[in-house]
């Protein structure tokens, strides 16, 4: 019953589907290789509106350690860029990360 009941709210509501990243979008480690599995879904206030994101949990203290360690040169070129690539500004990412348990 319940799962009847979930498929007719997604059915009923198609901007929800339609309004999840695609998992080419998710914010993961610059060096992972494969898919993520464990996947966290959050909203982030951008510009005065809410947007859905997605963080891999595993790369979690990978992609911390880059943030908080960015003394070489390498690192802030890949932090630029995941930056650039998700739309977010380093304290944007740094608080999403801190908040996922």
């Amino acid at each position: 019953m319940k799962l009847l009941a979930c498929v007719i709210c997604l059915l009923l509501s198609p901007q929800l589907v339609l309004a999840a990243p695609a998992d080419n979008q998710c914010i993961t480690a610059p060096k992972r290789v494969h898919a993520c599995d464990n996947l966290i879904y959050t909203s982030i206030k951008k510009e005065k509106k809410s947007s859905l994101i997605c963080i891999c949990k595993t790369d979690k203290p990978a992609i911390l350690s880059l943030l908080e360690k960015n003394n070489v040169a390498t690192q802030r070129i890949i932090i630029r860029k995941l930056l650039s690539k998700h739309q977010l500004t380093h304290n944007q990412l740094t608080k999403i990360l801190k908040e996922i348990n």
